[in-house]
């Protein structure tokens, strides 16, 4: 049986969990993005962004992350949440938001990003938020697949524009994203 425990995370897991972020990147944006965006995103970085985040975190957001790890403690994916801040997705009635769910690809298609963005869903309700949108990359076919599953529906779209550094000739330095929502979390959230 494939055994991975749910946990809030904390400043400890700040490394580890930035390990999978930059890994999770490099699997899933690799000829999504531009490669300079890529090259510059590390471990380092990260792990600083995620220790802030997880000792203070931004109290208008009201962040909660949580992380699937393995009975060794290897931790293979984590997912946030957190009051929305798009207005746009805000005014449509989408009062939270999915800010990240990245999960190891050799540890996908087992129910893991399934009962991360469930519990995430539980979270915000808990809250009193009631919907949630998330944005993803239009070109991510895979991630629109898995959330088009769990009942997301497209909402809105938009394009981000890559900072000139992080692009090379070939790009156009455009991100072209959706958002998916969920008008009900209850419908998301485990029974």
């Amino acid at each position: 049986m494939y055994e991975v425990t749910m946990r809030r995370a904390h400043a400890g897991d700040a490394a580890p969990m930035a390990a999978v972020h930059v890994a999770a990147w490099h699997e899933t944006y690799t000829g999504l993005v531009p490669a300079r965006m890529l090259a510059a995103f590390s471990v380092g970085e990260r792990a600083r962004r995620w220790r802030r985040i997880l000792t203070s975190p931004e109290p208008s957001r009201q962040s909660a992350v949580l992380v699937a790890a393995l009975p060794d403690g290897t931790i293979v994916g984590f997912g946030s949440c957190g009051r929305q801040p798009a207005p746009d997705l805000l005014a449509a009635g989408f009062a939270g938001e999915f800010s990240a769910l990245y999960l190891l690809a050799a540890h996908q298609r087992r129910g893991i990003g399934r009962r991360l963005m469930g519990l995430m869903a539980e979270d915000l309700l808990a809250r009193g938020m009631r919907s949630a949108a998330l944005w993803v990359l239009r070109e991510n076919t895979p991630a629109l697949r898995f959330y088009e599953a769990l009942g997301g529906k497209i909402v809105s779209e938009r394009v981000e524009t890559v900072d000139e550094h992080l692009t090379g000739p070939q790009d156009d330095g455009m991100l072209h994203e959706v958002a998916y929502g969920w008008p009900d979390l209850a419908l998301l959230a485990p029974r």
